[in-house]
């Protein structure tokens, strides 16, 4: 009988987390000078957002299967793109500057494109009776 190695996978080692990660920080801390009406609405959605990413890269990391991981990986996909709107409406009511959008923008596409990038290679490796 063939023995299957099921290890541990640490999320935390993936780098796409990291940048996931250090984004969520960084909109964390832009957010904190948003206008104190916009606590309940676009400072909590650009978090939620945000941190929804890692967090779906993480739960995506701790399935058994490469086709649930890429289900999650698909919805930190998703949640990347709902931070870069959430980035514009930041942006059009002059809540972050010009170049704060820019540099969050630009890690925002960072992490959209390694996500892409690792979606690819685990469907490649994907199989219905593999097991990571």
């Amino acid at each position: 009988m063939e023995q299957i190695d099921i290890s541990i996978k640490d999320f935390k080692t993936l780098i796409v987390w990291q940048k996931a990660r250090e984004l969520a920080q960084n909109i964390y801390q832009i957010s904190a000078n948003f206008p104190p009406f916009e606590t309940y609405a676009t400072k909590s959605q650009i978090i939620r957002a945000a941190t929804s990413i890692g967090a779906n890269i993480a739960e995506g990391n701790g399935q058994l299967y490469k086709k649930k991981q890429i289900n999650f990986l698909n919805n930190a996909l998703a949640s990347a793109s709902e931070t870069r709107h959430w980035l514009i409406t930041a942006l059009d009511n002059k809540y972050i500057s010009q170049e704060d959008y820019n540099k969050l923008e630009q890690k925002t596409i960072e992490i959209i494109r390694m996500l892409i990038g690792y979606i690819r290679k685990l469907q490649e490796q994907a199989d219905d009776k593999e097991i990571v």
